[in-house]
């Protein structure tokens, strides 16, 4: 009890951080981080603004601070005051789609004891009652979902993974997991599926993947957040890959075209040494939202100090009706009119680039221009947004 009324009171004497996570899309609720660094400690976390409801506020706030375990951070936080060599950190992604809010807190160091470690914890609440989203609510048949993300998993996923890894077990499924718009986030606890820096792994999946077994109804969670527009292709769906394209970035993907590659580097950390391309190399960075996304940069020196990104490659998912190995070259070409030119990609020049033979339409939207690429059967095989 005590340490807890000495966060309450330095909490009240404590610059709080408050900065808005983007646009809310529920009318007046965002998310908004709160902060306080203690010692060589320091604890992030989103808590909710704008829910006029009084009980459901209550409800929301107390199912974020449970779901979160933010207590729990701020509570070891004072007890490693003294310890100088000791520390933890905390930081958190999410955002509010729709009427749903869904974040995860990514917190490292010594968590309980003076090993440091690593740990997801998360929240996905439902803002029209308060309640915390279980996994099946998002499908129709939650047995027959589980047991096809668990085959997707051993079957597409497993085989992706590094040999080196201290520990590979993606089944069964974690009871951790994270909402985005383009898909479905698997947060697991590090002593099931680990990184090569020792950081609990994390999985995701396109909604395109698993569109079989979504709750496609009006009311559903998967059409509440926006999953729907990002695996159909609709009329509305050229203003918003325009849109998209003007804007240097590529859904749910934390990188913009002309952020510096060394700071991306030394952040995320690459999963792999950069691989070269006809013109420049291609970076894999650790992290769930890099998942078969590739930067693309320039190859002048050995060093990538002064780099910058110039495209942004991704070969596996969804961007507003874009779904990587299922949309047709000629249904693109119906929504988004003809190209503003095309190429065609024989064995060599697909090897020189890294990508499968077949053609490539490319679209110009501001300052950047849009590559669609497909395979010989003209399916979607790669999009890229580049300068």
């Amino acid at each position: 009890m005590r340490i807890r009324e000495c966060i309450r009171k330095i909490l009240c004497v404590a610059t709080i951080l408050a900065l808005a996570a983007g646009p809310a899309l529920a009318d007046g609720v965002s998310l908004t981080e709160m902060s306080l660094a203690l010692g060589n400690s320091v604890v992030r976390y989103p808590a909710a603004d704008g829910i006029a409801d009084e009980t459901l506020r209550q409800a929301v706030d107390e199912k974020m601070k449970t779901g979160l375990d933010t207590d729990t951070y701020l509570n070891r936080m004072m007890t490693l005051i003294s310890e100088e060599s000791l520390r933890i950190e905390t930081a958190w992604e999410g955002a509010v789609l729709g009427d749903v809010i869904s974040c995860v807190v990514s917190a490292e160091g010594a968590l309980a004891d003076s090993r440091s470690t690593h740990r997801w914890t998360w929240s996905n609440i439902d803002l029209r009652d308060g309640h915390e989203i279980t996994l099946d609510e998002l499908f129709t048949d939650g047995e027959a979902a589980r047991e096809a993300l668990g085959q997707y998993l051993d079957f597409e996923v497993a085989p992706e993974l590094s040999a080196h890894l201290a520990n590979s077990e993606l089944t069964p499924l974690p009871d951790g997991f994270r909402l985005e718009r383009t898909g479905l986030t698997l947060l697991y606890p590090v002593d099931r599926l680990s990184t090569l820096r020792d950081r609990a792994g994390a999985v995701k999946i396109g909604w395109n993947e698993i569109r079989e077994y979504l709750n496609n109804e009006e009311d559903g969670i998967p059409a509440r957040i926006g999953a729907a527009e990002m695996i159909t292709l609709a009329d509305e769906s050229a203003e918003r890959i325009r849109e998209m394209a003007e804007s240097g970035r590529l859904p749910d993907i934390p990188v913009k075209i002309g952020d510096g590659l060394k700071a991306l580097t030394d952040h995320f950390h690459l999963l792999t040494d950069p691989d070269v391309y006809e013109g420049g190399r291609l970076f894999a960075l650790e992290g769930a939202s890099f998942r078969d996304v590739f930067l693309m940069t320039d190859f002048l020196s050995e060093k990538w100090d002064d780099s910058i990104v110039q495209g942004i490659r991704m070969d596996r998912g969804c961007a507003w009706g874009l779904c990587v190995g299922e949309t047709a070259r000629e249904d693109w070409r119906t929504a988004l009119g003809e190209p503003d030119d095309e190429t065609e990609l024989d064995g060599e020049k697909a090897e020189a680039n890294r990508m499968e033979p077949g053609a490539c339409d490319y679209y110009n939207f501001g300052n950047y221009q849009l590559r669609l690429y497909c395979d010989e059967d003209g399916i979607l095989s790669s999009i890229v947004l580049a300068e």
